[in-house]
C-alpha cells in the first residue's frame, strides 16, 4: 500500500501502540469480517443505536467519481478502456481485471486506499470535534491493508463460507466461480477472527445477529 501519514503512537487497551491521530474520537473501533458475512449489517445495527458508523467501501467509490483524482490516476496506469461510455469506472470490468491479475489488484488498491484514508481522518476528525467519543469504521480489508494499528478494538464479523459465496454472487449477478476467486484474495475469516477482540457469528438469524448486537452495543458503552 502507499504511504500513509504517520501519527503519534498511543497506548491502546490491548498493549499494543495505535499510529493514529489524537484528533480522533477517544475510541475508534475497526469493523471487519469476511466478504458477504454481514458487516454492513452489522454496521447498520450500530448505528442504529446511535454509534457513528463510517463505510469506508462508501469512501472508495466516493473517491473514484468522475473528476476525482483518484479516477484519474486508475485512468492513466489502466488506460480509458476502464471507463463507460459516461466516463464514470467500468467497476465489472476493473473487478475481472483485479481478479485475475494479482498485480493490478495491488495497483488499484495502492492508489485508492490513500485516498479513502484521507477522507476517513477527516470525516472521524470531524466526528471528534463535535463530541463523538465511539465511533466505528467498517474496513473489509482491515488486516489486508495493515490498517489494524489505526484502531483501539477490532471487531469481525463471520459467516460460513458457502453462504458468504452464494450471497456475493447474488448481490453482484456473478458466478459462483467468480464470487470464489473474490473470496479467496482475502485473508480467511478464521484467521481475522483470532486477530480481533470481538468476533460476531452471522450463521443463525437476524433476530440472533440483533442479540449479538445488543452485546456488542453494551461493550461500546462501557469503554
Amino acid at each position: 500500500m502507499a504511504t500513509i501519514p504517520l501519527y503519534p503512537n498511543i497506548l491502546s487497551k490491548k498493549g499494543g501502540f495505535c499510529k493514529r491521530s489524537s484528533n480522533w474520537p477517544a475510541k475508534v473501533i475497526g469493523l471487519t469480517g469476511g466478504i458477504a458475512s454481514g458487516k454492513s449489517t452489522v454496521g447498520r445495527m450500530l448505528s442504529e443505536q446511535n454509534f457513528p458508523v463510517i463505510d469506508t467501501d462508501k469512501l472508495a467509490r466516493e473517491v473514484v467519481e468522475p473528476g476525482k483524482p483518484a479516477l484519474k490516476e486508475l485512468v492513466k496506469v489502466f488506460g480509458a478502456e476502464i471507463l463507460k461510455d459516461d466516463k464514470t469506472l467500468d467497476r465489472h470490468r476493473m473487478l475481472e481485471m483485479m481478479l485475475t491479475d494479482a498485480g493490478a489488484r495491488q495497483l488499484v488498491e495502492n492508489i485508492i486506499h490513500p485516498y479513502v484514508f484521507k477522507r476517513m481522518d477527516q470525516i472521524l476528525q470531524q466526528l471528534a470535534a463535535s463530541g463523538n467519543n465511539v465511533v466505528i469504521v467498517e474496513v473489509p480489508l482491515l488486516f489486508e491493508t495493515g490498517w489494524q494499528n489505526f484502531f483501539d478494538y477490532i471487531f469481525s464479523v463471520v459467516a460460513p463460507e458457502p453462504i458468504c459465496i452464494k450471497r456475493l454472487a447474488e448481490r453482484k449477478k456473478m458466478s459462483i466461480d467468480m464470487a470464489s476467486r473474490w473470496m479467496a484474495t482475502q485473508i480467511p475469516q478464521e484467521v481475522k477472527a483470532k486477530r480481533s477482540d470481538y468476533v460476531v457469528h452471522n450463521n443463525a438469524g437476524l433476530y440472533e445477529l440483533q442479540i449479538q448486537v445488543n452485546r456488542l452495543s453494551e461493550i461500546l458503552k462501557q469503554l
